[in-house]
């Protein structure tokens, strides 16, 4: 792919040839290549010797986020929107139309974007990640509750490479300095025990900026431009989090909630601390202690030991 090799060239001008060479294309199919991306918008410099690719756009277009991903299902089937009300509503039509697991639905901005428990997800233009992927789990419907701590992880990880420190507030936030960055939302069609498809959303604030929140939310919501100073490549951010995550829904389908418990419990927020668990219109007060074997939180207060598999934490 001619944007590959340029990308790995990227400010450096590489020869025809060398385009030829490392796409393994034709000489008029490297001139289609760089017509096509010039008309998209990407910023190549042609020397009469060389090509250079000086800068990457911003951008969640497909070709884009095909450049250098690193995986065999998660995002190879991308459906991209400038608008769009809510990506969890367009990837369950897919997903009752059979679309394959792994595809991912995304939106420069959402007019209806969802987070848990009826809230709305704030989903400025350009600034965020916003995008859904259709999931076919082969699991018992008691192992699912730690789906979401799956994505968690594969978040955290992505933004660590950016020399952020991500912590995981179950059941599926992660915080940055203490506020909330990212959030998922998993629904599932189901029968019985048995799970058709799981729909896992996900918005990250990736490059705004205090004024890009509302008032409400400027003391609990941060970004990764806010707290670094710096600009993140939103389909890079992206690429890191699908390589990462197909990797670990994986090894969660194989072996389980247990090979990855003691890394969340390591990034978690919320362990050994004071918290209040609200579930609907019932609070309880205790000591998160850590997970069960499906990612249900186990919670200390003056009864004894409990298990939450659903509920709203928050620190005291």
């Amino acid at each position: 792919m001619v944007l590959e090799v340029l990308s790995d060239y990227l400010g450096r001008f590489i020869t025809f040839e060398e385009l030829e060479r490392g796409s393994k294309l034709s000489r008029q199919q490297v001139k289609a290549a760089l017509r096509h991306l010039s008309e998209a918008g990407f910023d190549i410099q042609d020397s009469g010797k060389g090509h250079a690719l000086l800068s990457l756009p911003d951008s969640i277009s497909p070709i884009l986020l095909h450049c250098g991903l690193k995986c065999r299902t998660m995002g190879i089937d991308i459906h991209s929107y400038k608008t769009i009300g809510s990506t969890n509503e367009v990837a369950r039509r897919l997903a009752e139309a059979q679309a394959p697991e792994g595809t991912i639905i995304i939106a420069e901005r959402q007019t209806r974007g969802r987070g848990r428990l009826g809230r709305t997800w704030h989903s400025p233009s350009g600034q965020g990640l916003y995008f859904s992927l259709i999931l076919r789990p082969k699991l018992d419907f008691s192992r699912l509750p730690a789906l979401s701590m799956v994505a968690a992880l594969s978040i955290c990880r992505a933004i660590e490479s950016y020399g952020l420190k991500a912590e995981i507030k179950w059941p599926n936030d992660c915080l940055l300095d203490g506020k909330k960055v990212a959030g998922i939302l998993v629904e599932l069609s189901a029968e019985l025990d048995q799970v058709s498809y799981a729909i896992m959303g996900v918005g990250i604030n990736v490059n705004h900026r205090s004024d890009d929140f509302p008032s409400s939310l400027r003391s609990a919501a941060t970004s990764l431009y806010k707290v670094s100073g710096n600009k993140i490549n939103r389909a890079e951010l992206l690429r890191k989090f699908l390589a990462d995550f197909e990797k670990g829904y994986h090894t969660f389908q194989r072996y389980g909630f247990r090979l990855i418990a003691p890394e969340i419990i390591k990034r978690s927020a919320v362990i050994n601390k004071k918290v209040t668990l609200t579930i609907g219109r019932k609070k309880l007060i205790g000591t998160a202690l850590g997970f069960d074997a499906n990612g249900a939180l186990r919670v200390k207060d003056k009864d004894g030991v409990r298990v939450f598999s659903a509920g709203e934490v928050s620190l005291r």
